[in-house]
Formats: structure tokens, C-alpha cells, sequence
């Protein structure tokens, strides 16, 4: 199982709405609000890297009121 952490910039008006429906979305499993420079930070897992890169693309970039994400891949 592959994880990563993704940091993420939304619009401004838009965090209940993402964080609703990034919430049981397949792959993600955790969602955190966050103050300062990012406004979520993301736990997502796949069975590997590619699942990791298609959850992030479809699940996360997607979503409206996304402006920008950074994903980090956890190592261990």
C-alpha cells in the first residue's frame, strides 16, 4: 500500500463544500482543515504509485474550489 500526504490551496469560500465531498472518496482516508499557507491536508492510499497518482488527479485536483495541491510521498 502506497501513501501520500497532499497539501491544498482552495478558493476562498469553498472548504465545507471540498471537504465534503472529498470525505469517503475512494482513496482518501483522512481529511484535516487546516490555518496558515494550506488550507487541507490529505491523507490518501493506494495499491500503488499509480493508484496514489490517479486518486490525486481525480479525486483531488478535480474538485471545484481546488487551486493548487502538493503531494508528498510518504516513505515510510
Amino acid at each position: 500500500m502506497e501513501v501520500a500526504i497532499v497539501l491544498v490551496n482552495l478558493a476562498p469560500g469553498t472548504e465545507d463544500q471540498t471537504i465534503a465531498g472529498l470525505k469517503g472518496s475512494p482513496g482518501v482516508r483522512s481529511v484535516y482543515q487546516l490555518y496558515g499557507l494550506y488550507d487541507l491536508l490529505v491523507m490518501v492510499e493506494g495499491a500503488d504509485d499509480q493508484a496514489v497518482k490517479s486518486i490525486v488527479a481525480d479525486s483531488l485536483r478535480s474538485k471545484p474550489g481546488v487551486v493548487s495541491t502538493i503531494t508528498m510521498k510518504v516513505v515510510s
